[in-house]
């Protein structure tokens, strides 16, 4: 991670509508309106081709702070987070399948000395999860009876060998767009300036199970599955902080 970011450093902000703060303030601001960001996508079409497809992505802002000796960085991060998530099964004759689609964005702070030098380790408390979605869809299909005719005459109309039958077909689909935030803290900063890095993370899992007992059966069965997840606009605020001696507590909540 620390090579990613000081590579992402040397190259600049990948985003565009930064603003910097100079490098003697006590409060910085990046901030960046609209559009679609590190988009990660999965799609499965058909299942007779493909099983499980996993997308991920990573994307950079940062902005920059000059920090005194044993001070604390309070970061605040905001992001728009994107999940859609679309499962179909199409089938007849008892074909049964299952389809799954997940989405995922997730966020994680590091501090990176201006004049070189590795970043620091993951502000508490560490990556966290901004928004995530799984959706599961199962089904047993009959089909659609179209119309039945008896054959061989003798009076008796065999379903389904004298009936003709057409795809049912069963979907879900979720399209989300909702704000979050985060605060994390930068402990015991040593003096210096700092680019302070926000990393996000998406990723989007497709996958789908047919039954293969209900293929050997007669069953016919088809199911496809789309997941996506991406950030659109988001704000990250650092600010330069002194905490109490007992400010930066890790604790477990009490049940």
């Amino acid at each position: 991670m620390k090579i990613l970011l000081n590579a992402a450093i040397a190259a600049s902000v990948l985003v565009a509508g930064t603003a910097m703060a100079g490098p003697s303030a006590k409060f910085a601001a990046t901030f960046h309106h609209g559009g679609m960001n590190v988009v990660s996508a999965a799609v499965i079409e058909d299942s007779a081709v493909d099983a499980r497809v996993f997308d991920r992505n990573t994307g950079y802002t940062m902005a920059r702070i000059k920090v005194p000796q044993d001070k604390e960085l309070l970061v605040g991060l905001s992001a728009e987070v994107g999940l859609t998530t679309d499962t179909s099964i199409k089938g007849q004759q008892g074909g049964a399948a299952r389809a799954l689609a997940g989405a995922r964005a997730r966020a994680a702070i590091f501090a990176c000395p201006v004049d070189g030098g590795d970043c620091t380790p993951a502000a508490a408390p560490g990556p966290v999860t901004l928004s995530q979605r799984v959706q599961e869809l199962s089904a047993t299909l009959g089909g659609v009876l179209e119309d039945c005719e008896d054959l061989n005459d003798d009076g008796v109309v065999e379903i389904p060998e004298e009936c003709t039958f057409s795809d049912e077909e069963i979907g879900l689909a979720l399209d989300t767009l909702a704000s979050h935030h985060f605060n994390f803290v930068l402990p015991n900063m040593d003096q210096g300036e700092y680019d302070v890095v926000a990393v996000f993370m998406t990723g989007a899992l497709a996958a789908v199970d047919v039954d293969e007992i209900s293929i050997e059966d007669g069953g016919q069965v088809t199911a496809s599955a789309f997941a996506k997840a991406w950030i659109g606009s988001y704000m990250l605020t650092v600010q330069q902080v002194r905490a109490t001696s007992t400010g930066i507590i890790d604790v477990d909540i009490i049940e």
